[in-house]
Parts: structure tokens; C-alpha cells; sequence
């Protein structure tokens, strides 16, 4: 996939509800071991031939042969020709799930590479857009792949950065049409309304969408997202909240999330979450990781404190002392 997708967050215990969909979604089918008989694909037909009105992909939808010779297949297939039948075709399979008889862990992988095909493939970015917006809002759909949708929306407005396309070396092998700021503004409103609605709180996709917007944040000069960040505030406050509703690891990203999306605003609370004595170890680490890249210099002595009278955070304290002294230091010689 891409090279800010590779970027580990700094931050000690960052734990996302989505871990699981990432981890999928980053890999990458090997090629089919040696005792499966691999199925050529046909040649595909001189455009000067009319063109067979039978599926040209239908093997993805046969769970009788193993998943990776139909990643194979269709990656071979595509390289050799991909216009607009096998997109629509794509499009299809997306839409309409693993067919009866698919283990579930092997529709996930199938519905990864659909999803990327289509990122690589697709000249039409509101087709692109709508499409797995509407993979996201249907609760039909596995939570996994519905996360999918959400990593590869934000990996193609990533690769299509405010200035022209070709200034992106990762975006060498994708279609050349970068999506309009309209398109660009809709998504990330779509993805802040996905991941607050309350019916979807207690899901993976909070999380998931929360981790995007970090590793956004994080690339800089990159698609600015600023808008859907303000829209985002409120929730985020109320994630960080006591007595909040949201589950633990929710509460955690919130946390990552507020730290590096504005951590001036938000810094308050962090400590108080992380100074915290009777507080939840699981968010008093993960305020604490945050102050390592955001505190000042009144936080050292209570990380010290931390580090001395309290084991079980005692490592992420001596690295946010070391984080955050670091950063006070190149900070007084710039």
C-alpha cells in the first residue's frame, strides 16, 4: 500500500477496536503455494472482438478455489487489461459480499484486494467515493470490510494531494483523476458522521476512522482535513469525559487522536486523565504517551512522580520524560 500507512504511531498503548481490519487490509496474498494447481486465466479478447457477455471475473466468487489463487488471477487479469466491464464487475462483487459457502476470513481478503483493484483502477472518483461510502453505511456488511472501506478512502485522498498528482510517488500506479475538493469534503464529513453516530459507538469503526485521521495528521503538507476535524471536537470531548459511555479502547484512540489533532485544546484534559490516581490504567497510559509529544515542561516533575510511585506506568512515564525533554530541547535551540 502506501508509505505513510507504514508509519508506527510513537505512542505506548495505542489500541484501536480495528486492529485486526488493519492488519488484513495491509497484507498482501502471496502467490499460491506449490501443490494448488493454479488456474490460467483466458487471454483477454482483442478490443476488436465483442466482448463476452459472461463474467470475466466470476472466480471471484467461487470459494472452490483457494483465496490466493483468486487474488492471483485477478491481479494477473488486470495487469494485462482492466477498462470499464471489469471495474463494474468489481463494483458488483463489493457490493453484493462473499457468496454462500466463503469463510469469513477469506471474504475479508477477497473484499481488501476488490477495494484496491478498484483505488488502482477507477478514473472516476465519485463512482470511487460514493461507492464505498455506501459499503460504509451498510450494516449488512461486515465490520471488517466496512472498515476497509474507510483505510482505502483515506489512503486515495491521501495519494491525491491539493497539488497535482504526479508530485506523489506513490501515486504512480493509480488512475490519474484526483477526486474534486467537493468529493474530498463529502468523504471526510461522511467518514466524522460514520464514526459518531451513536448506533456505531460500541463498533470497530470509530476507532478505525480515528486512527486515519492520526496518521493524516501526521503527513505534513498533506490533504487538509481541518473542517472535518472541528466537526469531530465535540465528540472527542465527549469521549474524554468521565463516566463517558464509549468503551475503553474507544476512549484510548479519542485520546491519541485529541493529542496530535489539537493538543493545545485538549491538553488539559489529557493530564487530567493522565494524573489521574484512581484513574483507568489503560487511559492513564495512553495520556501519558501523549504528553511525551505534547506536555511542557511543568508535566516532567508529575512524570517523574509517576515513574517512581507507580510500576505499572512506569515505562510509558520515563518515555514520556525522555520524549518530552527531547522535544523541550530542540524547541529552546531553534
Amino acid at each position: 500500500m502506501t508509505s505513510f500507512l507504514r508509519k508506527s504511531l510513537p505512542f505506548l498503548g495505542f489500541a484501536f477496536l480495528g486492529a485486526a481490519g488493519v492488519c488484513a487490509w495491509k497484507m498482501r496474498a502471496p502467490s499460491a503455494p506449490a501443490s494448488v494447481q493454479v488456474v490460467e486465466p483466458s487471454k483477454p479478447k482483442s478490443s476488436s472482438r465483442p466482448r463476452s457477455s459472461r463474467p470475466q471475473l466470476a472466480y471471484l466468487n467461487d470459494p472452490g478455489q483457494p483465496w490466493q489463487v483468486r487474488i492471483e488471477l485477478l491481479r494477473q487479469a488486470l495487469s494485462e487489461e482492466c477498462g470499464e466491464p471489469e471495474i463494474r464487475e468489481l463494483y458488483h462483487f463489493m457490493a453484493k459480499g462473499a457468496p454462500e459457502g466463503e469463510l469469513p476470513e477469506h471474504g475479508y481478503v477477497i473484499a481488501n484486494e476488490i477495494m484496491e483493484q478498484l483505488l488502482r483502477h477507477d478514473p472516476n472518483p465519485q463512482r470511487f467515493s460514493s461507492s464505498l461510502l455506501e459499503v460504509l453505511h451498510d450494516s449488512a456488511q461486515p465490520l471488517v470490510v466496512r472498515d476497509y472501506a474507510i483505510q482505502h478512502l483515506v489512503t486515495w485522498l491521501t495519494l491525491h494531494p491539493p497539488k497535482a498528482q504526479k508530485e506523489s510517488p506513490d501515486s504512480s500506479h493509480l488512475s490519474s483523476t484526483a477526486p474534486s475538493p467537493e468529493i474530498t469534503a463529502h468523504v471526510f464529513q461522511s467518514l466524522v458522521v460514520a464514526a459518531t453516530n451513536p448506533e456505531l459507538e460500541q463498533t470497530t469503526i470509530p476507532g478505525t476512522t480515528l486512527m486515519m485521521f492520526i496518521n493524516l495528521a501526521r503527513q505534513p503538507g498533506g490533504v487538509d482535513f481541518s473542517e472535518a476535524t472541528e466537526t469531530l471536537k465535540p465528540w472527542l470531548s465527549r469521549a474524554l469525559e468521565d463516566g463517558s459511555i464509549l468503551s475503553t479502547p474507544i476512549r484510548v484512540s479519542a485520546i491519541q487522536a485529541a493529542g496530535i489533532l489539537d493538543p493545545e485544546e485538549f491538553r488539559p484534559v489529557i493530564r487530567n486523565i493522565a494524573y489521574a490516581e484512581n484513574g483507568q490504567s489503560s487511559l492513564r497510559l495512553s495520556s501519558i504517551a501523549v504528553l511525551g509529544q505534547c506536555g511542557e515542561t511543568a508535566d516532567l516533575e508529575k512524570l517523574r512522580h509517576i515513574a517512581s510511585a507507580h510500576p505499572e506506568l512506569s515505562y510509558a512515564a520515563q518515555e514520556a520524560i525522555t520524549s518530552l525533554t527531547s522535544r523541550l530541547a530542540q524547541g529552546n535551540s531553534n
